[in-house]
């Protein structure tokens, strides 16, 4: 145990050294990335806010739900990506299990697990998964975009999903998705059967109000006008588009606020340079944070050429913030009706949708209503308990057991 502590740390040092000093993508990069960032632990920082859940600092959590033992790797609550906020929420979700019994989640953590007795494991990312494990493994993948959109990433991105990932999702027992987009993605460029694959939409985090006494530091909010972007950078999230039209004159009076990391200094330049002093970058920030920023926004723009699901439209309309989105999937299935939509490459469609909300028009209102009603319908509870229902569903029909048969 306190070595698989001290190997553990000694990889996230190594994983902070890398980071800084390789080109992302590259040959070398993503060889480390496999072999020590896919390989970490969650950090205790990430237990300190649960009640229940108890930290050991081994890279899987093991828990009793009904009858089956179910693994989760923690990793993924170190990825500052989509990935990790679903990793954090899955956690959190299993904490309020764990704590309040009236959740009706028959669940419970183990410790010192033979992993023989593992039924299941399940990895809230694929990029996280051990293909060792495969055949017991329950695979969560967000989307499948290096290969629905080639012609954005580069080829060491595209080959990784093209071979070990396809692989991976090919091996697995079962296949999670989130959207019916990504359903379809997954079953057309990974060849995934339907039988195999899951739909579980995600939860929202409903945090209404700012908690500064909880935030780590309080963060100073712009008196201006300004649009907000949140988001990890990568290669389809197209902030370009938004960075252009902004620097339209009927814009001048308007600001541009990135919450985020992954940001190259190049990219941080180039913008500095279109809108002078008019974007501010806050980097990587926690929800009470985030929050801070959101609710004083004028909309949260979210110009990528694609999202599995498009969490953050939902996260802004429940504090009573509209957004401008990309007339792209998942967003304008999921989102249908519930924000205001542009081409991804037209830059007058996006100069138009930020005058619409700075000029307070009808139509921004109307679509901001439609999102809070549907930001009800999606709750991390019922992602945890349709998550549990297919892992031991996935684990019965193994044993030749189903519904018919009375068990």
């Amino acid at each position: 145990m306190v070595w698989d502590v001290l190997r553990f740390i000694t990889l996230r040092k190594l994983a902070k050294v890398f980071s800084l000093f390789l080109v992302k993508d590259s040959f070398i990069y993503t060889f480390l990335k496999r072999v020590v960032f896919f390989r970490l632990a969650a950090k205790r920082d990430s237990f300190n806010k649960f009640e229940s859940l108890v930290y050991t600092g081994t890279r899987f959590y093991f828990f009793r739900y009904r009858d089956i033992v179910i693994a989760i790797d923690s990793g993924p609550l170190n990825d500052t990506r989509g990935t990790g906020r679903v990793a954090k929420n899955l956690f959190a979700e299993l904490d309020r299990g764990l704590t309040h019994h009236s959740s009706g989640i028959d669940l419970k953590q183990l410790f010192s697990v033979d992993e023989s007795r593992v039924d299941i494991y399940l990895y809230p990312s694929i990029q996280w998964a051990d293909e060792k494990k495969l055949k017991k493994a329950a695979l969560i993948v967000l989307d499948v975009l290096p290969v629905s959109l080639e012609y954005l990433f580069p080829e060491s991105r595209i080959r990784e999903w093209q071979t070990k990932y396809k692989n991976f999702a090919l091996q697995a027992k079962i296949v999670i998705t989130i959207s019916e987009w990504s359903a379809s993605e997954i079953m057309e460029r990974v060849g995934i059967s339907k039988e195999r694959l899951h739909i579980v939409p995600l939860g929202i985090e409903k945090n209404n109000a700012v908690n500064i006494k909880k935030a780590k530091k309080t963060i100073k909010i712009l008196h201006e006008k300004y649009f907000i972007f949140i988001g990890s950078n990568d290669y389809h999230k197209n902030l370009d588009i938004a960075i252009n039209a902004l620097s339209d004159e009927s814009l001048s009076e308007c600001r541009l606020v990135v919450v985020g990391d992954n940001f190259t200094q190049a990219q941080k330049n180039n913008w500095k340079k279109i809108l002078t002093d008019r974007i501010f970058f806050y980097g990587h920030l926690d929800d009470n944070e985030t929050v801070q920023l959101l609710s004083r926004a004028e909309a949260l723009l979210l110009p990528s050429f694609n999202e599995g699901f498009g969490l953050p439209p939902f996260e802004a309309a429940i504090q009573n913030v509209p957004s401008i989105c990309s007339d792209r999937p998942a967003m304008n299935q999921v989102l249908r009706e519930a924000a205001l939509f542009a081409e991804p490459t037209n830059q007058d469609e996006w100069i138009s949708a930020m005058n619409m909300v700075i000029n307070r028009d009808k139509t921004v209102f109307k679509k901001l209503e439609k999102a809070k009603k549907l930001a009800e319908n999606y709750e991390w509870k019922n992602f945890l308990k349709s998550l549990l229902a297919i892992l031991q569903s996935s684990i019965t029909s193994d044993d030749g057991v189903g519904p018919n048969n009375g068990r």
